[in-house]
């Protein structure tokens, strides 16, 4: 298997994983205005990862179902992270939740750069598209990291 087939391989599997993360994690979370913004970025990633299909099929590299399916598990497993209560959602579990999703945009957007970095090389990789889709990774880390931002005041400095 070659390098960027690996690669996309990789990046299909964290995508699965990332669009199960931001649509739990945004149902539950306690500050609307995140849950929102939660939402709205599952919305984001679930057309990228239809772009990262196309890529794939475009590449001939297909979707490995065993790293997507791992790293889905991956996901469910992270699920048992303690936060300080065994029965209830606290203003903790949103700040950690927060941090997650805020290292899985900047994994994404890294998969974007790379892909952009060699775009020259393989016709078939739109470098514009790409770019965009790391201008959007932007945003997204940008709008996470205000949320984080009020959830560790919430969480760590509670009035």
């Amino acid at each position: 298997m070659t390098a960027i087939a690996h690669h996309v391989h990789l990046h299909l599997a964290g995508s699965a994983a990332g669009i199960d993360l931001f649509g739990r994690a945004g149902a539950g979370m306690l500050d609307r205005e995140a849950g929102e913004l939660a939402h709205d970025i599952r919305t984001e990633l679930l057309q990228e990862r239809r772009q990262l299909r196309q890529i794939a099929e475009r590449l001939d590299v297909g979707e490995s179902m065993l790293l997507t399916n791992g790293a889905r598990l991956g996901e469910r497993l992270g699920r048992l992270k303690p936060n300080g209560s065994l029965l209830r959602r606290t203003p903790l579990t949103d700040l950690v939740e927060l941090e997650i999703m805020r290292d899985a945009v900047a994994g994404k957007k890294a998969g974007w750069e790379a892909l952009h970095a060699v775009a020259d090389r393989y016709e078939v990789l739109d470098a514009d598209e790409l770019q965009g889709l790391i201008d959007q990774a932007l945003e997204q880390e940008r709008l996470l990291a205000a949320a984080h931002h009020r959830a560790a005041s919430r969480a760590l400095a509670p009035e």
